[in-house]
Order: C-alpha cells, then structure tokens, then sequence
C-alpha cells in the first residue's frame, strides 16, 4: 500500500531548483514538480485501462500542501469508481463553459438584444436597468435551468423590503419573459414565476382622472378638435378617445397591426400584439395566458388613419416621434396636449378607459361585460375560462360605431345627457 503524506510545507517552501527538472514525493503518484527556472507544480501519475497518465493540480504556493492533497483523493475516487479524473476534467469544462452561457444573465442579455430591435429606447432601458439592478447581482451567474421558485421568490422579496411594490411585480413579470425565452430555446423546462402569482403584495391600484359626465366630456371633445399642435399628436389624442385602449399599447402601435379595408376579419381592425411591451400578461384576454386584441375600428378611426398614413407609414410607427424617426412619440405628448387644453387633474390619457366605460354603459346601455371584453380585461364565462380574441366580436363592432357616433354627437353639441346612474325600483 502507498505511503500518503510524505511531505510537509516546510519541505515544499525549501525545495530548491537544480540543473535538471526534478520532484519530490508526497505518496500515491502525487508529487511536486520542480523545473530548473524554479516553478514548482503539482502532479499526480495514475494508470487508467493500463495507460499512464498525469493530472496537473496547479501550481505552488498558489495550490497549498493540503490543497494538493483534497484534489488527489478526489481524482483517486473517481479512479475507484471507474471513472477517469482526466476525462471527468474535461466534461467539467464543458459543464461550466455552458453554464456560463446558460446562466440568467447570459440568457436575458440575449433576450434582451432581440427586443432592443423591435422595444422603444425608454421601455428597454427600464426593463434592463431592473434586471441588472435586482436579479443579476444574485441570480444572474446561476444556470437558468436551475433557478425555482424559493430562490427566486428570495429575490423579489427583497425588492418588496424596499418598499416598491409595483417594482417587485414588474421583476417577476420580466422574469418570466426571460424563463419563457429559456424554453423556447431548449434552456430551460420550468417557469417559476409561474407558480409565485399572488405570493407578492398586492399593488395598490391607481385611478386615473377621467371625465364622465357628458357635458365636461363634450368640452374635451372640442377643445381636441380645435387643437393645433402636430398632426401625429392630434391624432393620437381623437383615437385614444374612440378606441380607448391602454396608452401605451395606441402610443406603441405599428401599421402593420392594422386592416384598414376589413379584407382579414370582415371589419376594419386593429390587432394588438400579446406581448405589447409594457403590458402585464395576466389581464390580457386569453385562454392560455397570451393572445393577441382585437379592436373594431369605427369609421372615424379608419378616416383618422388614412389620413395620418401618408406622414408615418414609411417608418412602421403609426405615432412616429416629429424629432426621432422610427421611434414612438413620448408618452408624455399626449398629456402635455390634455394639460394645453386646460384639464389637468380633470382627465389622463388613460382616463379614456374609464370615460368609455362609465359613459358606454350609463349612457349607451352596452353590456358591462361586452365593454370590459372591449377594454380588453379578462372576462371569464360562467366556468371560470377566458373568452378568447374573437368572442362577440359582431357585437363589438356594432359597440364601437355606436360609441364614435356618440363622440360625433357630444363634439356637435346635439342632446347632450346628463349622466344618471341606474336605481334598482
């Protein structure tokens, strides 16, 4: 049986170089080399299916005695297991190297430099600043395929400590869109953020100032009407208030995403994308969790359109920035434009929302739930299962020309209704 442990540090320190390359023995084929300039390494001999072969271990001081000593038992087990610690090195490398590029970090910054190509500058800079600032310091070396649901719930708590709630949602939400491309890619198989909905603080809601009443509505109406700033902004502002869609989703929007003729589903129609930047997957209409919008589009929006088309059509963008080409207006434009026409703190872009809601249902007498199915709010059947992109959608077409020859009427001044909500007898 070999003798181990040969050697001490003293020994190791004091070993001098000679005129040829020499060693010195700790036991059971690992040594320490010695060349003739005075670098010292550490080797170990072994034998495997009758071949011999040497196994560096690194170089001393910078690999200690003991060191030395833990990486020759571990070679020498595998070697009992029949395994060979050369081999074993080498799948180790290639192990680590596609860790490495399989981490969150590496997969995100992958995602991301795809959807720098097709996201606005500022939505792209909040959501990599998030990533970098909150996952990456503790989640991002680890392979993505690793990562479940307590390690990363640590994380978003964490953020939750700091008191930002909302921030801690939109982290898990870009989560999931990084986990989701890790699928898609063969990266990953699991999605953790699934299964922590609702394990974070409620984000408490925010209201946004709308008008409702018929009378001050009219009064917006002619004052947008009446304003003459750029078209693209004149537009944006008549169409938020005829298609009342989420801001961001009109502001961000693509000519591509529309059917000006009807030629695709019988109907003018705007289809917005699942995965319009910005938007939180789980209040969008959908039987699976992602599905596109469908938006009727009234007479007067498609008017609006071919009108605005010949000024931004070559660019893609439908609200192309006046001062960066291929690029979105500001999201500010639209309520800088609101406060000019004197109803700061009275109504928000997204006010909108709310004035077609409340206005559309008092007023119009549509069904509550055809409008939330318009407004594009989950809306579940009486199973508990979502509606999909389609449901109704005669209907909702029938809703949205009535509502813009509603505006038409408001704008005229014509049989202006005071807003009088319903009592049950």
């Amino acid at each position: 049986m070999a003798i181990l442990a040969k050697l001490t540090d003293f020994a190791c320190k004091q070993a001098k170089a000679g005129d040829k390359v020499r060693r010195i023995t700790d036991g059971g084929g690992l040594y320490l080399l010695i060349e003739p300039k005075g670098s010292k390494y550490w080797r170990f001999d072994y034998r495997f299916h009758g071949r011999r072969q040497t196994l560096a271990l690194g170089t001393y001081p910078e690999v200690s005695l003991l060191r030395a000593r833990e990486l020759h038992l571990q070679a020498r087990n595998l070697l009992a297991k029949g395994v060979d610690p050369m081999q074993q090195r080498k799948v180790d490398k290639v192990r680590s190297a596609l860790s490495t590029q399989n981490s969150f970090q590496a997969v995100s910054d992958e995602y991301l430099a795809k959807k720098k190509l097709i996201w606005s500058a500022s939505h792209y800079s909040k959501v990599s600043s998030r990533l970098k600032r909150d996952i990456y310091p503790w989640l991002g070396s680890l392979p993505i395929s690793e990562i479940r649901e307590p390690e990363l719930l640590a994380v978003l708590n964490r953020i939750e400590g700091r008191g930002v709630i909302e921030t801690a949602h939109r982290a898990r939400e870009n989560c999931g869109q990084v986990f989701r491309y890790a699928i898609q890619t063969g990266r990953a198989t699991h999605n953790p953020t699934i299964n922590l909905r609702g394990a974070l603080q409620t984000v408490k809601a925010k209201h946004f100032a709308a008008i409702t009443d018929p009378s001050d509505f009219a009064r917006l109406l002619h004052g947008m009407y009446s304003y003459r700033g750029e078209l693209v902004t004149r537009c944006i502002l008549r169409l938020s208030a005829l298609l009342f869609q989420r801001p961001s989703e009109l502001r961000l929007a693509r000519w591509r995403e529309f059917d000006l003729d009807g030629n695709k589903w019988g109907a003018p129609m705007w289809e917005i994308p699942a995965e319009r930047e910005g938007q939180q997957g789980d209040t969008k209409i959908s039987l699976t969790g992602w599905e596109s919008h469908l938006v009727p589009l009234p007479r007067q929006a498609v008017e609006i359109l071919k009108i605005l088309k010949p000024v931004t059509g070559d660019s893609g963008m439908v609200f192309q920035s006046p001062i960066k080409p291929r690029q979105p207006i500001s999201n500010n434009t639209p309520m800088a434009a609101i406060k000019k026409l004197g109803f700061q703190g009275q109504m928000t872009v997204h006010g909108f929302r709310a004035s077609a809601r409340t206005m559309a249902a008092e007023l119009l007498r549509v069904d509550p739930e055809l409008l939330e199915l318009q407004i594009s709010h989950k809306v579940s059947d009486s199973l508990g299962r979502a509606y999909n992109r389609t449901t109704w959608l005669k209907e909702r077409v029938a809703l949205m020309q009535k509502w813009a020859d509603y505006l038409d009427m408001l704008a005229a001044g014509d049989n202006v209704i005071p807003l009088r909500r319903t009592v049950n007898a």
